[in-house]
């Protein structure tokens, strides 16, 4: 007889595993979710298909079959090898094995929407983690940005402003990198030294505020 588990232990009852699955049926299976994210978290990149394997740790016939599909649809595209930049070796070699690589495509015409889909489920799936940080006493601003607002540029995931525990905010994160499955770059600031980049117009502080981000706390008013 199975024994029933305690109320809210159900990993099916947790925001990740619903948003995961409610993904799932709207793109049709788990590789091509995690195939999303891959593309979409590295806009600027390129993959090829037993690299992508072996990243997302998937079989790669499924792999295989799931890239045809998102190409397919225009979601991704084929990059020419003569367009990346290989040492030369390394162009011979990769044209010998007809190794094809793909991006996603920028060009497609719901790339924005996909985008900001992929990006609030990735949210909302860490919500809870994410409360955790916002509930953190001394915490006067939170900003999202990079991965979370598909920016791979930017030089931060999320920023931190107040009297913390840097401890505790590291163990926290670190909980949203294996939630992600993705590292994630965070920078802690006390109020005086916020305040002292924000008057200097210091560059790094004013990429994060004036670039696109999720403003998830700011109690500096």
């Amino acid at each position: 007889m199975r024994r029933a588990g305690k109320p809210g232990n159900d990993k099916r009852e947790s925001p990740k595993f619903i948003i995961c699955s409610m993904l799932e049926n709207l793109f049709g299976s788990k590789t091509r979710v995690k195939l999303l994210n891959l593309f979409f978290d590295n806009s600027e990149s390129c993959f090829y298909i037993r690299g992508i394997s072996r990243e997302i740790k998937e079989n790669l016939n499924s792999v295989r079959r799931e890239v045809i599909n998102l190409e397919e649809l225009e979601i991704i595209k084929s990059v020419p090898l003569d367009s990346l930049d290989l040492p030369e070796i390394e162009r011979t070699k990769e044209a010998r094995e007809k190794r094809k690589y793909y991006q996603v495509n920028k060009d497609q015409l719901l790339y924005n929407e996909l985008l900001n889909l992929i990006t609030r489920a990735k949210i909302l799936a860490d919500k809870e983690l994410l409360e955790k940080i916002k509930l953190e006493k001394g915490i006067k601003l939170l900003v999202l940005s990079g991965i979370f607002v598909g920016n791979q540029r930017a030089r931060t995931d999320i920023l931190i402003m107040g009297s913390v525990d840097k401890n505790k905010i590291k163990r926290l994160i670190g909980g949203l990198e294996r939630d992600l499955e993705h590292p994630l770059r965070y920078s802690i600031m006390s109020q005086s030294e916020f305040n002292y980049r924000n008057v200097m117009t210091d560059k790094f502080l004013f990429e994060i505020m004036e670039s696109k981000k999720i403003v998830v706390l700011d109690k500096r008013r």
